[in-house]
């Protein structure tokens, strides 16, 4: 499960879409939409040819390391900004 998402693959399914998810051009799709006021989104196919999944940059980076493309930083500090919640510090 991923977000809102609910994926269910068999290993060579897994593979394909790894292997897809890898490929996709993210630099394309961002200046794609560049000059609109949207945020931008970066669509990915379905093997049901009418069915698109939308994910913004974060969420595909997201994506990338659940799927092991992209290794994620373990000994980085956060900080309050890189948290996506409204935080109050008293």
């Amino acid at each position: 499960m991923y977000n809102n998402v609910f994926f269910q693959f068999d290993e060579d399914q897994l593979n394909l879409f790894k292997d897809y998810i890898a490929k996709i051009d993210v630099d394309y799709w961002l200046d794609f939409s560049a000059c609109t006021t949207q945020r931008r989104k970066i669509p990915v196919q379905t093997f049901n040819h009418n069915l698109f999944l939308v994910f913004d940059l974060h969420e595909i980076n997201e994506l990338k390391t659940l799927l092991g493309i992209k290794k994620k930083q373990l000994n980085k500090k956060l900080s309050p900004a890189d948290i996506e919640y409204i935080l109050v510090l008293n």
